[in-house]
């Protein structure tokens, strides 16, 4: 990426879903769908494979949840512990996907700053969340809560809406 690209890049304002969640994530009133209690990811070498093992414990309410996974990948395992956790009470995410990532580095050193951007997308809306870190996999890693969050939001804000005006339809 040229360097006017990259400044463009970065200036760039977030994108839609990242700066609603940080504009609500201000409000006294906004209570977080989840909670990340922690996660721990295991990157190992197994018959002379790469393997990577995440297990991701969240909590809802009063109710923690233990779920772990496989992946090709840090984020991608830690992706599939989290929907199998989060599935349990918001099944409407089965159909969301991230469709599009993109991860940038900007810097002289493995100590660069990290850009992810992920794009998701249920089959009928798309959403994009952007995070910035020092780890890249902390930066892919908010990304991805921001895209699951933002959309479980959405649907709670669409059920409260159905639910205060009895003339919207339920399809």
């Amino acid at each position: 990426m040229s360097p006017e690209r990259q400044t463009d890049f970065y200036e760039a304002e977030a994108p839609q879903a990242s700066r609603e969640l940080s504009e609500l994530r201000t409000s006294r009133d906004y209570v977080a769908p989840f909670e990340i209690v922690r996660r721990r990811v295991i990157d190992d070498l197994f018959d002379g494979k790469a393997t990577i093992d995440a297990t991701v414990v969240i909590r809802i309410g009063a109710v923690e949840e233990t779920e772990a996974a496989s992946g090709v990948g840090v984020v991608h395992a830690l992706d599939v512990a989290l929907r199998k956790a989060l599935l349990k009470y918001f099944p409407f995410l089965d159909s969301v996907r991230v469709i599009e990532t993109y991860t940038h580095a900007s810097g002289d050193s493995t100590e660069a700053e990290v850009v992810s951007v992920k794009k998701f997308s249920d089959g009928h809306h798309t959403w994009t969340t952007l995070a910035k870190s020092a780890n890249t996999v902390e930066a892919g890693w908010k990304s991805l809560l921001d895209g699951y969050e933002w959309r479980i939001y959405t649907e709670n804000l669409k059920l409260r809406r159905m639910g205060g005006n009895p003339r919207l339809s339920r399809r």
